[in-house]
């Protein structure tokens, strides 16, 4: 198999009802132009606008697809934004350009196809999908390796849902449902302490920079968001991702 790319078209949600849509839109392209400098050892091509409220980031490190949609999601959010993602994970089939717009593949078909599942509103019916919290999907070509058959160890279990092969594509898309779920119930307090945690790395380097806040404070609020459980989560997808490249391209 050729080379594999990851393909993330982000859609902001509600956009016509966006406050100060202009200066707000302005404010995303400044802070695109600076992932795309501090991403651009792992870029194809920098981030493109490919509408005004759409832009799309092609990366040759499949690896670090879910970490940057989360960098640029809490951007958002820290504006009140909510948006949608959808990754696709194949190969780019035209030349390489500076422009994303230029390019095409299956990595794009599939971002596209994702983007649309992210969007879907009705999640009752929804295969993909379940939590009306989570409104990012991944889609990629789903590999018959180690395909892993779980009707037998169900069979004395009454189920409404039947179950017939779980690849590597459906245990990436649970464990980015289940984070997602569970950083919508972070408060903004709790984000503000796990920003000062990642910041300065220890209970007492926060408490001596901030003389108005405690270790039992800070702890408890991390422990209450679930940032422990969300970053394991994060560092699972991600090796889940590099294992499910080698797997392809072998």
């Amino acid at each position: 198999m050729s080379r594999l790319y990851s393909v993330i078209n982000m859609d902001i949600m509600n956009s016509r009802n966006m406050k100060n849509r202009e200066s707000m839109q302005n404010n995303i392209k400044v802070y695109l132009n600076s992932i795309s400098k501090n991403y651009q050892s792992i870029l194809v091509a920098p981030i493109t606008m490919t509408l005004g409220d759409e832009w799309q980031i092609v990366l040759r490190d499949i690896s670090e697809s879910y970490n940057i949609f989360k960098e640029i999601q809490l951007f958002l959010i820290e504006h009140g934004i909510k948006c949608y993602g959808g990754l696709g994970i194949g190969a780019i089939n035209t030349s390489i350009s500076d422009d994303t717009r230029e390019m095409d593949g299956e990595a794009f078909i599939f971002a596209r196809e994702a983007l649309e599942i992210a969007k879907s509103t009705t999640r009752f019916y929804n295969e993909y999908m379940s939590a009306k919290e989570n409104r990012f999907y991944f889609k990629g070509i789903k590999p018959n390796f180690k395909k892993y058959n779980i009707n037998n160890s169900l069979d004395e279990v009454a189920l409404t849902i039947e179950y017939d092969e779980v690849s590597i594509n459906d245990i990436i898309n649970t464990l980015i449902e289940n984070n997602e779920v569970l950083e919508s119930k972070i408060t903004i307090k709790q984000r503000e302490i796990i920003k000062l945690y990642e910041k300065y790395g220890s209970y007492n380097s926060i408490v001596k920079e901030f003389k108005n806040t405690s270790k039992p404070s800070i702890s408890q609020k991390l422990n209450s968001s679930n940032y422990f459980l969300v970053m394991h989560n994060r560092k699972l997808i991600k090796n889940l991702f590099r294992l499910y490249e080698r797997e392809l391209m072998e």
